[in-house]
């Protein structure tokens, strides 16, 4: 440990030099700026920064967490409410730290188990700090045995530019019992908001356990009175029925680019338990410079589980849910995707990064008992095989989402991109020629038989109709409680407009209807027979917006 103290005192002076000599270079400060003055706020700052890009970059170190037994003995009774214990990392040692239990439903553990835990170093003795760090967590990453699941979210974090806590690794000790591998995060704090907005004196709320933006939510810091008018017109804004303005008051109270990547990101990343998806693990900072909210992500061991889950879009948060109603908002959610696995989500940037942090993960994982190592070092390969396996899953899911489309009204499009799907019974379903015409082809081999072809296409609000051509042979219908048998053109979850049943040359069909609120629309050409064939003419089938 006598090392890894040295180490981090090397690299802290290193990372001052940098600053000396390329001022900026730490803080995102402008080429030109110039070194703080030595002693300063500024100065004491950078080198608390300095300190902490060393806990993050250097070696995994242990925390020795020790208590008096009146104050271990408070904290079984309360876990939540913070009590004082000593805290020994390397050759430093820190007196009168406060430390509490954390963690939600799926990670909350007793204190004679293995718990998550929050250390503030300054809260007993002001200025006092672990390698510039006053606050810090340490998660048992119950949900994430691989220990990588929060370093790659906040690395991709960071690549696109939305803030979010560091993380590492370390041991913990807890009053004498070795707890194994830990993750370390940051704290958000002052200091947090300090390095990563030109003002951080705005108030930063704290999203909690599955609460929204429609409550008062707990705030973390900010100058200003707790009157919650911010959060207010937040509110507001996305509470506008009007979709234009709505779009307008959201652009004005909220940074929307970052939080729709943020929303991309968390689809990708298939982080099911973030804001978009769940109202859950966030924070919302009001920067005063701009008076728009920043929405950034807290609490990432849970990434990557269903692999395979559609690029869908939010829908668990009010302001998600508001939000992308707007069709503009939307079409921009699925560019950006689009964006972000060309360029952020490769398996370039991953396997850069899985290398960088194997590198300083490896000897630890390999100093563990026999047993440990092997399911460690199993839970580490699958997580980074998942990752790979997202990217390729998500690139064809999202080749397979419906394009958006725009037209005014009298404007027609070609309905394409047919998937054909059984459900019950025998059937033949193909694309095939008849006289020379493209079709859609579908014929009932057995009795009690339903088959379709589907498109998905995705339509503001407006009305519609669908036109096309349909040809029948001995269709004999087949209905059941729901639909009536036959062969039909209608929208998925809706009825058909009319019914093709017997013998019937190319007949036109024309299906009129109206979206209330923009979304994804699947069209349905099918059957429903106990024997028969009909064919959908491909290239008549078209959609058209209507006055």
């Amino acid at each position: 440990m006598a090392v890894m103290a040295r180490w981090i005192r090397t690299l802290t002076l290193l990372l001052l030099l940098l600053w000396a000599t390329h001022p900026g270079s730490l803080s995102g400060a402008s080429p030109g700026a110039k070194a703080p003055k030595p002693g300063s706020r500024k100065a004491r700052q950078a080198a608390d920064d300095a300190a902490a890009a060393a806990v993050f970059t250097g070696p995994i170190q242990r925390f020795a967490i020790t208590f008096v037994p009146a104050e271990l003995n408070k904290l079984r009774d309360n876990p939540r409410s913070p009590v004082s214990c000593s805290v020994t990392v390397g050759t430093q040692r820190f007196e009168k730290v406060l430390v509490h239990v954390k963690g939600s439903a799926g990670s909350t553990r007793s204190v004679d188990d293995n718990p998550a835990l929050t250390l503030n170093f300054d809260k007993l003795v002001p200025g006092q700090r672990f390698n510039g760090l006053d606050k810090i967590h340490l998660n048992n990453s119950v949900q994430d045995p691989s220990l990588l699941s929060e370093q790659l979210g906040r690395h991709l974090y960071e690549k696109v530019g939305i803030p979010t806590a560091r993380a590492t690794q370390a041991l913990v000790t807890f009053d004498g019992r070795d707890l194994g591998p830990y993750v370390l995060k940051e704290g958000y704090n002052r200091n947090f908001l300090r390095r990563h907005y030109p003002d951080p004196t705005g108030n930063f709320y704290d999203g909690g356990f599955i609460r929204d933006i429609d409550q008062d939510l707990d705030r973390d810091s900010g100058d200003g009175p707790l009157d919650y008018k911010d959060l207010q017109k937040l509110r507001d804004a996305a509470s506008l029925g009007d979709l234009r303005r709505r779009e307008t008051a959201l652009l004005a109270i909220l940074d929307v680019d970052r939080f729709i990547t943020e929303c991309a990101l968390q689809a990708l990343l298939v982080d099911w338990d973030g804001y978009g998806h769940n109202r859950n693990n966030y924070r919302i900072y009001f920067e005063p410079r701009t008076g728009k909210a920043v929405f950034q992500p807290h609490g990432m061991d849970q990434l990557l589980g269903n692999i395979g889950k559609d690029l869908e879009l939010p829908g668990g948060g009010l302001l998600a849910r508001q939000l992308f109603d707007v069709p503009a908002f939307r079409d921009r959610f699925y560019a950006e995707i689009d964006r972000l696995l060309k360029g952020v989500f490769t398996a370039e940037v991953l396997d850069a990064h899985f290398k960088q942090v194997g590198a300083r993960l490896n000897p630890m994982i390999q100093a563990l008992p026999q047993d440990q190592r092997e399911w460690r070092s199993e839970a580490i390969h699958a997580f980074q095989d998942r990752a790979f396996r997202r990217i390729e899953i998500a690139k064809a899911r999202l080749e397979s989402q419906p394009k958006p489309i725009r037209f005014e009204v009298g404007g027609v499009t070609a309905l394409a991109r047919w998937q054909p799907r059984y459900q019950r019974g025998q059937v033949k379903i193909e694309t095939a020629k008849l006289d020379g015409i493209d079709t859609l082809y579908i014929q009932a081999q057995a009795p009690d038989s339903v088959a379709s072809f589907r498109a998905m296409i995705r339509l503001p609000i407006g009305k519609y109709e669908v036109r096309g051509r349909l040809r029948t042979r001995g269709i004999q219908p087949a209905p059941d409680q729901r639909y009536p048998g036959g062969a039909a053109f209608r929208l998925s979850g809706g009825d058909h407009v009319r019914l093709f049943t017997g013998d019937t040359g190319w007949t036109e069909f024309v299906h009129p209807f109206q979206i209330h609120d923009p979304r994804d629309i699947e069209m349905v050409a099918e059957i429903r027979a106990h024997a028969g064939e009909a064919w959908f003419d491909l290239k008549s089938l078209q959609l058209k917006m209507v006055p």
